[in-house]
Order: C-alpha cells, then structure tokens, then sequence
C-alpha cells in the first residue's frame, strides 16, 4: 500500500507544477493584436462571428447619437476569451477590442493585460440597463508618434 500512494503522490506533484510552469498557454496575447487589421485578426484568431442579436454597446450607442457613422463590429472567441472587435470599414483598421466579462481580474490575466502599460488603455464597460454590472473591458490601443 506504501508504494501506491508514494507512486501517486510524485504524478500529482508534477502536475501541478505544469500549470505553474506555463502561465502562457491559457488566454490570449491582446496586446499583440492590438495593431493587426481585421482582416489579420481573422487569420490570426479565427474567423469572426455573428455579434449576438441583443448586443448593445453602451459608447457606441453615445457615438451613433452624436453624430456619424458607426465604425463596422465582429465577435471573435478564442481560448475561452470573447471580443467584440470595432473596426473600419474601409481601412481595415482595427479601432478597439472589447474583452466581455463580468470579472475584471480574471479578463485582465486572460488577456495578458496590464494597467498602466505605454501600448494600450484598458477601461471598464458597464451594461446599460445594470450600470453597477461590469459588461467587459475595453482595450484602446495608444499612437505613439502623434
């Protein structure tokens, strides 16, 4: 019985060391596709989907009231992680990622996101009829030659 458990015990030793020893595995690397187009957003993770029929993003929303166009949108879902990604039309070029979550914490470690950082900003997005309830995490890229 002795040898059972010692012969247990090293397996579960080991692997819990390999969750530990590779933190880049789970989530996605956001700030690295922070720069991409659209176009190689969907090479990158995949193909876009359909946004959900009662998706409504509350600055977009605002935008829309204010004055023009809006910018075209496509839900991306890799690793566990959904993003709803806004973009032009005609450029390609990608605007904003937003991270829907209600957890902060948990969408910053699985975006590999940190405050602070000179590439990005990140800034929460509340639901519009629960403006106490977080709908996720918006991630702005930062130009750094203007």
């Amino acid at each position: 019985m002795g040898a059972c458990s010692g012969s247990h015990e090293p397996q579960r030793v080991v692997a819990s060391r390999a969750p530990a020893g590779g933190p880049t595995q789970p989530g996605v690397d956001v700030p690295a596709l922070l720069n991409l187009s659209i176009d190689e957003m969907n090479a990158r993770v995949g193909p876009a989907l359909p946004l959900p029929t009662d998706f409504v993003d509350p600055t977009v929303t605002a935008q829309s009231q204010r004055s023009g166009a809006l910018d075209s949108m496509a839900l991306f879902r890799s690793r566990g992680l959904a993003m709803i990604v806004a973009y032009d039309h005609r450029s390609r070029e990608v605007n904003d990622l937003l991270l829907l979550g209600s957890n902060e914490s948990d969408l910053m470690n699985r975006a590999r996101l940190q405050l602070g950082a000179d590439r990005y900003l990140v800034l929460p997005v509340f639901q519009v009829r629960r403006p106490t309830q977080l709908l996720g995490l918006r991630v702005l890229p930062v130009a750094l030659n203007q």
